[in-house]
């Protein structure tokens, strides 16, 4: 058998996740990050991005919405703003909700700064959300 790490992913509701996981993939702020066991001590911002988790062979996708890596010398811990698994995303929603944030965009309230901030990462959000959703 494969040698493993454990992988701890909390969000703002709790403890999503907890277990031995053989590889994850996530991409931080600037870089594509692939951890493996015994991978060097790190700590990094996420961005929003796909997660792989390689469990016995087989990858597993989710739809992050950004947060923290920390890898230590035996446990990687992410704390992350929101996950959803690929078979959890509702499609129809995360286009509606890519839909709102582009009419956001594309008619920004006068001086309203935080409002286009935060559009634009609600599109990048349902971006994600639609990619990951969207594999067979």
């Amino acid at each position: 058998m494969a040698e493993k790490f454990k992988l701890v992913i909390l969000t703002p509701y709790g403890r999503y996740f907890e277990g031995d996981v053989d590889f994850i993939s996530v991409n931080s702020e600037k870089y594509s990050l692939g951890i493996l066991p015994h991978h060097s001590p790190l700590i990094s911002t996420l961005s929003v991005c796909k997660l792989t988790i390689r469990i016995n062979d087989k990858d597993n996708y989710y739809a992050i919405g950004g947060g923290v890596i920390n890898v230590e010398k035996d446990k990687t811990t992410l704390i992350l703003n929101s996950i959803e698994k690929d078979s959890e995303i509702d499609l129809n929603r995360a286009q509606e909700s890519k839909k709102r944030a582009e009419e956001r965009l594309n008619n920004p309230k006068n001086g309203d700064e935080i409002d286009i901030a935060r559009a634009k990462l609600s599109l990048l959000r349902a971006i994600n959300r639609i990619n990951i959703g969207s594999k067979d």
